[in-house]
């Protein structure tokens, strides 16, 4: 599965270069890869062996910095049949993660997790996995239940007030490796002061050169509010693009922007063939921010689940404003909102309003882009059921 949102970065000022971060970040790896006292006393590996599966682990993480995410799952795959360890394992689930195969890093997170007890990683790593998939209750119990086995992890601690905050946004020792709660970014210069504006939401495009791929996006109309702003667009697999404004839909609060590397599209994004109806079920796909906080680093995006809402109010025959119904907590609205099929049925927008976020739906979409609409695979349809059940 490859995670839909991306998120929309702006920035004024000079750009700066990544090169610093790679070069401590192989420091860091280099160190986590040959300093384990418990690796380094396992009975019948020689010296030799523990050497080559040093520098597998050093050359895999080098390659996921650099979104080499194949030759990464290699070099940690071949590191892992030298010692069964915990440390090869964490490396392989943020590489599956990376890959954008979210269903297998969350079934071998649990494998490390269980394998591993008397390594916290591990247990981070898959509450972290848990929470990013929706299942916050599931992932505030293990962690609970972990510390009451070790109640002086501080790493433990760290991601119990992570989850706690509503943002899953990893600092200190929660990027520490082997553990590294995120995912890697594409080493590009980006403008000092860039800093996360909102999520976004890549739209498929029958006219472009391939249909696995697109350069087209939703994003919140405040993102490109400023004719001097500029915007990136970065996706959960950490890759890149740079975008402009190709048609504001201010109606709406959003806006189509064109990206000048196209990024790719999962299976099977389609819109929906009937409306989302209050009560239905929903599911909203956004990302982390910190308000006020210039960040740059990647995030993985989050799940969150509720139900669709009502009519916004004070509702009329023209009104069409649906709220959405799901909960954000100090997420940046803008990402994709699916029903229980994993159809997209809209795109979650902040409202300057006590009710709520509101759903923008496909519907509203297709009518206010117009003719390109059809392009997109959006169909505008007539009438917005209000009815649920």
């Amino acid at each position: 599965m490859l995670l839909l949102a991306a998120t929309a970065i702006t920035a004024n000022g000079q750009a700066t270069t990544s090169d610093e971060k790679l070069r401590l970040l192989m420091e860091r790896s280099s160190k986590q890869a040959t300093g384990s006292a418990s690796v380094q006393s396992v009975a019948g590996l020689s010296p030799e062996r523990l050497k080559e599966r040093a520098e597998l682990l050093v050359k895999g993480e080098l390659d996921l910095a650099n979104l080499h995410v194949d030759a990464a799952q290699q070099a940690f795959e071949k590191a892992a049949l030298i010692l069964h360890a915990a440390d090869s394992e964490m490396a392989l689930v943020r590489s599956y993660m990376q890959a954008g195969d979210y269903r297998r890093a969350l079934s071998f997170g649990a494998h490390t997790a269980g394998a591993h007890l008397d390594v916290v990683g591990g247990t981070a790593l898959y509450a972290w996995l848990l929470n990013v998939g929706g299942q916050e209750a599931v992932a505030k119990r293990l962690l609970d239940d972990t510390l009451t086995r070790m109640p002086n992890s501080t790493l433990i601690k760290s991601a119990q007030q992570q989850l706690a905050s509503g943002t899953l946004l990893a600092t200190g020792d929660l990027l520490a490796l082997p553990l590294r709660l995120a995912p890697y970014s594409a080493l590009i210069k980006l403008p000092k002061g860039a800093h996360i504006t909102s999520s976004a939401m890549l739209l498929a495009d029958s006219s472009g050169e391939s249909a696995t791929s697109s350069r087209f996006a939703l994003v919140p109309f405040k993102a490109t509010a400023s004719n001097q702003t500029q915007l990136w667009l970065r996706n959960g697999l950490g890759q890149v693009s740079a975008a402009k404004v190709a048609q504001r839909l201010p109606g709406l609060g959003l806006a189509v922007v064109h990206l000048a590397v196209p990024l790719p599209l999962p299976d099977g994004l389609a819109p929906a063939m009937n409306e989302a109806f209050p009560g239905s079920a929903a599911y909203a796909v956004q990302y982390p921010i910190a308000p006020g906080k210039p960040m740059i680093d990647a995030a993985w995006p989050q799940l969150h689940i509720g139900f669709v809402g009502g009519m916004a109010a004070p509702a009329n025959v023209d009104s069409q404003d649906r709220l959405l119904g799901v909960k954000l907590p100090n997420e940046a609205r803008g990402g994709p909102v699916f029903n229980a099929g994993g159809q997209w049925i809209g795109v979650a927008v902040q409202a300057d309003s006590a009710q709520g976020d509101f759903l923008v739906t496909t519907a509203q979409l297709a009518k206010a882009i117009g003719a390109n609409a059809s392009k997109f695979g959006l169909v505008s349809r007539t009438s917005v059921p209000t009815a649920g059940v």
